[in-house]
Parts: structure tokens; C-alpha cells; sequence
């Protein structure tokens, strides 16, 4: 809520004066550092940095610009001006989805940092700013469907913070929570039965692995009639997490996941009572595949659909599966 009046804020102060180097800015609550706005609409945050000798080089990107220790006036409400020197980070768009992007992640490692950070500091949290903004540019790695159903899981856990830590978007990973042997595979649909795809290495995990499958149905529905979109998901679990690591690799995992579908990020709703209602888990050991040795080593590429709906959730009272000696799996109820 707090980042949704920064950017608000911003968007009704006057643009910065760049040939006075004079920028109009608002204080960021219980810190030096400010935020304003260039004379393009560009979101500007001036961060403050102690007198540290470290050099660090100035960055320009396609969506990012990083001037260190640059002299410039500000002026806050009131008319009231000082020039001092910040660190500047620019976000290079007049989008609106991307500047409240841009206003929400920095503010988070603006947080992460001490009260007056130095250059060296500061830069490390730019590095991970422009690897996320680098994502928002690429390919989606996943559909949003596939993307709400893996942070569902996150938001219905007893511990969120170990799936997060667990939660994988590489195009490479096979599963999408791995935590040493212990893995979960999310699987969702938008039909009545638990009809899932596969690949065939899905459903053969090594030998001493240990595998479940997350089925949930999932549906679209209009955000007036109780839908959630991949923000609403984010903010709840946020809402539950205190630790700034885990808020940024949240953050840093969902950019490599939706890349350039971020318009997506709160305009597409799916039915959150009906998902978390049906949410399952299933042991690989009961669920129907193909075993990978039964299939012939110049057959690749293999894909099938496989029935889950007669299974026993491993939430059932009536299931035997044991997870007490595992920290993933314990974490989900």
C-alpha cells in the first residue's frame, strides 16, 4: 500500500528541470533517500551515500540508468530546496506498470540496505535491480495460469518462506520446487478433472529422489467476484513474510517466470476460493506414468496425459505417506 502512494505521490509533483539540475521529490517514510521525476516522467530515486571512496561505474541500460555521487538540487513541498549529492537510479519508462514495478522492488532493497549505505552497497542491490529488469524484457518462461498455481502453493503453505527458497523458473529446471532430494511438481487445469501433461522425466525423478505432484483447478474469474491476480497472490504472501531476502527472491523469481507478460501482473484474475479448495498432493509412487525404462533410448521428447482424479491427496487422513523428515514437505500444511 505504501509503494501504491509513492507512485501516486510522484505522479502528481512537477517534472524535474534537468537543465538546473532542479528535481521536485518526495521524502521516502523514515529515510534520507528521495524519490521525484525527470522532465521525460521518468521515475528518479536519489539515494543518499556516505563519503566511501570506492569508485563505482556509471550504468546506462535500456530501462535502467545508475549515475553515482551526482551533485543536484531538490526541492520537497513547500518550495523548500537543498542541493546535495545522491546516487541516482532511473527507470527509463513512462509505462505505469513498470514504474510501480520499479517504485515496489527498489523500495524493498532500499530497505535491505543501511540507513546511509555506501557505493559499494549500493551497487550490489543495482546489479540484482537490473538482473530483474533484464527478465521483464525476455520470453515468459511459464504461462500466467502455471505461475498463479505455483505462487498458490506458496500462499497456502505453513511456511512460505521454504518454498520460496525451494521455487525454481529456470527454462531448465525440471521441477519447480527442489529442495535437496525432496521435489514438487505444480500442475493446474481449468477442467473438472485432474488431467495433467507431462514429460516423461517429470514422472521419473532419480532414484532417491522424493517427488509430489500439486494438482489444483484453476479458473479465470473477474476480480469483483473474489479472482486474484499474480499481484493480489504476491501482496498476500508478502503479507506473511518479514525477511527482505525472501520478498526480493520472490520478486526476482516471478520476473524470470512472466518476463515481458508483466502487464499480466494484475490484469488477469483466476477463482482464489475454488484453487485453494482443491489444491492436492499427490506421491509420485501412486501417480500413472510411463516409466522411463520401458521406453526405448532413441525414443525422445515424450509427453502424456495422465488421470490423478482417483488418487488419495496425501492430506488425507487415510494416506500412509510419510514427510516428517522433510522440510519441504512439512512446510506445505
Amino acid at each position: 500500500m505504501q509503494n501504491n502512494t509513492l507512485y501516486t505521490q510522484i505522479k502528481s509533483i512537477a517534472k524535474g528541470d534537468e537543465s538546473s539540475n532542479a528535481f521536485r521529490v518526495i521524502s521516502l517514510p523514515n529515510s534520507k533517500h528521495k524519490l521525484g521525476i525527470s522532465c521525460e516522467g521518468f521515475p528518479k530515486f536519489f539515494v543518499f551515500t556516505n563519503d566511501s571512496a570506492t569508485s563505482s561505474n556509471n550504468i546506462v541500460r535500456e530501462l535502467l540508468s545508475v549515475e553515482y555521487s551526482q551533485p543536484c538540487t531538490i526541492v520537497e513541498d513547500g518550495g523548500i530546496s537543498q542541493s546535495n549529492v545522491f546516487s541516482i537510479i532511473t527507470l527509463r519508462a513512462t509505462e505505469e506498470t513498470l514504474q510501480s514495478y520499479f517504485i515496489e522492488i527498489f523500495s524493498i532493497m532500499l530497505s535491505n540496505l543501511p540507513e546511509t549505505p555506501s557505493r559499494r552497497e549500493l551497487s550490489v542491490e543495482v546489479e540484482n535491480l537490473i538482473s530483474i529488469f533484464s527478465a521483464l524484457r525476455k520470453k515468459p518462461v511459464k504461462e500466467i495460469q502455471g505461475v498463479w498455481a505455483e505462487l498458490l502453493v506458496i500462499e497456502q503453505s505453513l511456511h512460505p518462506e521454504t518454498l520460496i527458497s525451494a521455487w525454481h523458473c529456470q527454462p531448465n529446471a525440471k521441477f519447480d520446487f527442489t529442495m535437496g532430494r525432496d521435489k514438487i511438481e505444480v500442475k493446474s487445469t481449468s477442467c473438472e478433472d485432474r488431467k495433467h501433461h507431462f514429460a516423461l522425466d517429470q514422472l521419473n525423478p532419480s532414484a532417491n529422489s522424493r517427488l509430489l505432484i500439486a494438482s489444483v483447478i484453476v479458473r479465470e474469474s473477474a476480480e469483483c467476484s473474489g479472482g486474484l491476480s499474480l499481484k493480489g497472490l504476491y501482496d498476500k504472501i508478502c503479507n506473511r513474510i518479514s525477511a527482505i531476502k525472501f520478498k526480493l527472491k520472490l520478486y526476482s523469481t516471478l520476473a524470470t517466470a512472466i518476463g515481458c507478460d508483466y502487464k499480466n501482473w494484475d490484469g488477469v484474475f483466476f477463482d482464489y476460493v475454488e484453487a485453494s479448495d482443491t489444491l492436492a498432493f499427490y506421491n509420485i509412487d501412486d501417480v500413472p506414468r510411463i516409466k522411463k525404462s520401458e521406453v526405448s533410448e532413441f525414443i525422445t521428447e515424450v509427453k502424456f496425459c495422465s488421470d490423478l482424479s482417483h488418487l488419495i491427496d496425501i492430506k488425507d487422513s487415510s494416506s500412509n505417506f510419510d514427510r516428517s523428515d522433510s522440510v519441504l514437505f512439512k512446510s506445505l500444511f
